[in-house]
């Protein structure tokens, strides 16, 4: 089951405009190789939100090959990122892609799993460290309730908080195909974190169809 239909897909990326050549040729390297990384209309709305908001130190969980680590810097010149990658390969990769771009000295990538690392920065905020007033989550999708959690002691009272892929390509409403059973306990572990955080009266939640879907996040 598709989120979007692709004709409207099509017509919505035909919109996407690269910050630069650089992005460009990274992002069609990523998609040409099949390498995750964040879709061109989740880009876009990403891009109208950090504009909106110019924090000063963001949060990624799930590196990838860096492409939205550097749209980050690139988008916001003064903007510190701190992103966090489990996957070895991931690691090396982005790493090669990073020593490319000068950008890269204002990215700080945390080697290990996301649960782990985020517990270390929550200690390193008891040295006074600034906290982040972003956060872009696009990990292992059956933690995001226990990113959240811990999220909440290292983020600004404004933070915006955002949660990609949530609607897990349809499969929340469409369970029967190979794949969502193959994903089942994803779909399981991300409807109870949707509904976690559409009771929490402290929180603002807007839910976004756009990619495969994102959840923003913001306390009252």
């Amino acid at each position: 089951m598709a989120v979007l239909d692709p004709r409207l897909k099509e017509l919505i990326d035909g919109f996407h405009e690269p910050l630069d050549d650089e992005l460009k040729k990274l992002r069609d390297a990523n998609e040409s190789d099949g390498v995750p990384l964040i879709m061109r209309e989740t880009e876009g709305v990403l891009h109208l939100l950090l504009d909106l908001i110019r924090p000063m130190h963001i949060l990624e969980l799930g590196t990838a090959y860096g492409y939205s680590s550097l749209f980050f810097t690139k988008l916001l010149p003064e903007t510190h990122v701190t992103t966090v990658e489990r996957n070895p390969f991931m690691i090396e990769k982005a790493n090669e892609v990073f020593a490319k771009h000068s950008e890269s000295c204002r990215i700080d990538l945390r080697e290990g799993d996301a649960l782990e690392t985020l517990l270390t920065l929550r200690d390193e905020m008891s040295a006074n460290k600034d906290k982040y007033d972003f956060v872009f989550i696009d990990a292992a999708k059956s933690h995001y309730r226990d990113f959240l959690d811990i999220i909440e002691d290292i983020t600004t009272e404004d933070a915006y908080i955002v949660c990609d892929n949530i609607l897990l390509k349809g499969w929340l409403v469409d369970r029967q195909g190979k794949e969502a059973k193959r994903h089942r306990t994803n779909i399981k572990y991300m409807r109870q974190f949707l509904d976690y955080i559409k009771d929490r009266d402290d929180l603002e939640v807007t839910i976004l169809s756009c990619g495969d879907g994102m959840a923003v996040i913001k306390r009252k």
